[in-house]
């Protein structure tokens, strides 16, 4: 008995030293690091305040451009205006990492 679990061991040592071994463990590994990289609470919290934060800030930029109406600076807060929307779009549209995280309340996208 004793030789079959001192074979056991030397089978298991030899086999972890290979490379076929380690490119496995190291798919393993990685996959469970992805899973936490997603997963993660601080991101969760960060995102789902994100969305928040951005929503308000296009419908200030908005109420913006209607004050600054046939003014010079409107075609400026248009600009910043419309690159807020894109990103809030884009993030809205990564299902799997931000958009997992976003508030049932808020809009899927945003029309300019």
């Amino acid at each position: 008995m004793k030789k079959v679990m001192l074979l056991l061991c030397v089978l298991l040592v030899f086999t972890s030293c290979t490379r076929k071994f380690h490119s496995w463990f190291a798919d393993y590994q990685n996959d469970i690091k992805q899973e936490y990289i997603i997963q993660d609470a601080n991101k969760r919290i960060h995102n789902y305040e994100w969305f928040y934060s951005q929503y308000e800030e296009i419908k200030a930029t908005k109420q913006k451009v209607q004050i600054l109406e046939g003014k010079p600076e409107q075609d400026g807060v248009k600009m910043v205006l419309a690159s807020m929307v894109a990103e809030y779009n884009a993030k809205s549209k990564m299902t799997v990492t931000r958009e997992q995280w976003k508030g049932q309340d808020l809009p899927y996208q945003i029309e300019e």
